[in-house]
């Protein structure tokens, strides 16, 4: 009898996790997704979903880093326009984005451009609702460089 209840309890506890799972699953799934359509390599490592703000860390070029800024906030976006239009309880849909891209600046040393936006800001980026020059100057405002 109480090996039956255990096992129930543990069976309730792993299919309540695994909602949870497979919505972040799919988030992950769709960021990658967009970053692979521009040719930016893109693993789950790199992303960390945290309880209100999505952060992606990316590795770009000498003088590509803006791209690179760019696709992260759009494919966030994206991902966040997704899970709001399904509409399930266990969406992820952070208020927050952070886009951290790591510049080579010289042999074996790197920069860190840091910027921060909303997920409003980041969905009419990637719906086409702001145009990239305009969300790029409102993200520069307070791009941390480290």
């Amino acid at each position: 009898m109480k090996s039956k209840r255990i096992t129930f309890i543990l069976i309730s506890v792993f299919l309540l996790n695994v909602s949870g799972l497979f919505g972040n699953y799919a988030f992950k799934k769709k960021v990658k997704d967009v970053c692979k359509s521009y040719r930016i390599s893109m693993n789950s490592s790199q992303l960390e979903l945290e309880d209100d703000e999505v952060s992606l860390n990316m590795e770009s070029g000498r003088n590509n880093f803006e791209m690179f800024m760019l696709v992260g906030f759009a494919s966030a976006g994206q991902a966040i326009a997704h899970q709001k239009q399904m509409g399930l309880s266990n969406a992820y849909t952070p208020s927050t984005v952070r886009v951290i891209v790591e510049v080579p600046a010289s042999k074996g040393n790197f920069n860190q451009f840091v910027a921060v936006c909303s997920s409003k800001m980041a969905i009419s980026l990637a719906d086409g609702g702001m145009d990239s020059s305009d969300f790029m100057q409102e993200v520069m405002k307070n791009m941390q460089i480290l």
